[in-house]
Order: structure tokens, then C-alpha cells, then sequence
């Protein structure tokens, strides 16, 4: 894992930032509550959805996924 640069955004869609930033939350067993984010992380055989509370899974996050999640809402 490692802090996400310009390089690492530029040029990509909102849906594609969107993936990228929920993706770190999904990787920590969140449910999403949107169909679109269900349905995309309900198709990776990595997803293992645990938790309903997004503030308990960012409390779980290394200060590297905070600081992504963060610098992706930046530019979405």
C-alpha cells in the first residue's frame, strides 16, 4: 500500500474514483447501502461485506487509507 499521487487520478472518470475510494472501504468488509456499489463489489470474489457502519470501518483504516480516501474525494 502506498500514498495515491496526481499520477494515480489523473485522467480517471468520477466512476472510476469512485470505485478507487470505495474500494478501500470494501477491502475492510463494508456493506454498502448504494445498488450500484453493491452489485460492482458483490462481483469481486475478495468482497466479504461485514459491517453496516462506515465510521467503524474507517476507524479500522491505516493512516495511508485515510489519507487516499481523502485525496480521491479531492478530485472526484
Amino acid at each position: 500500500m502506498k500514498y495515491l499521487k496526481y499520477i494515480d487520478v489523473k485522467g480517471k472518470s468520477a466512476w472510476e474514483l469512485k470505485i478507487m475510494r470505495n474500494e478501500i472501504f470494501a477491502r475492510h468488509g463494508y456493506i454498502f447501502k448504494t445498488s450500484n456499489m453493491k452489485k460492482h463489489f458483490s462481483q469481486q470474489a475478495w468482497y466479504k461485506p461485514i459491517y453496516e457502519d462506515s465510521s467503524y470501518v474507517y476507524k479500522m483504516f491505516s493512516d495511508i487509507e485515510k489519507s487516499n480516501v481523502n485525496f480521491i474525494k479531492k478530485y472526484e
